[in-house]
């Protein structure tokens, strides 16, 4: 997320497919990746981009690493692609809440914690995750639950989300020296 390149390798795909009125973006400022815009949670409800490139992991991860800071909002999600899933599903993971201004933190996400999810709905027919068979990332805004259905009101309004760097995470089993 660091380089300048990585910004223009997103694409929004907002809520505008199905009726919404919100926007996104992602750009490159001060050396991470700013994705921003504006939530609009009538008609849609949620504000997304993918990477337009392919991506893979090692066959043995089983985290990811997530550099973020963020605008203290609540909604934000990592969403991962899979060659393994049927068309449309995308593996959904909520990032934790972050306090606004605080500094860039480390987020462990495991991939176990990625929930399926088509167009809202939890898509309870797709294969679990494996790293093997990532293939595509996105970020979002969302007033959904990672594997679908609505959760709690979210704010509408404008958003920022820093990311600085994603890579694959140490596993446990490493971190405790086991393996």
């Amino acid at each position: 997320f660091s380089a300048p390149s990585t910004a223009a390798a997103f694409a929004a795909v907002d809520d505008r497919v199905m009726g919404g009125a919100s926007t996104s973006r992602v750009v490159h400022e001060d050396g991470a990746a700013l994705f921003e815009g504006n939530l609009i949670v009538e008609g849609g409800g949620f504000a997304s981009v993918r990477y337009l490139g392919e991506i893979s992991l090692s066959p043995e991860a089983e985290a990811l690493s997530l550099e973020a800071r963020s605008d203290g909002r609540k909604g934000y999600k990592l969403t991962l692609n899979s060659a393994a899933a049927p068309q449309g599903v995308s593996y959904q993971l909520v990032l934790p809440q972050l306090d606004e201004g605080a500094p860039f933190e480390r987020l462990r996400l495991p991939l176990a914690d990625f929930k399926p999810s088509l167009r809202g709905r939890p898509a309870t027919d797709a294969p679990p995750l494996r790293a093997a068979d990532v293939r595509g990332l996105g970020l979002m805004l969302s007033r959904y639950e990672s594997g679908g259905g609505i959760k709690e009101p979210i704010a509408p309004g404008s958003f920022q989300l820093r990311l600085r760097r994603l890579a694959e995470a140490e596993s446990e089993l490493a971190i405790n020296g086991r393996r």
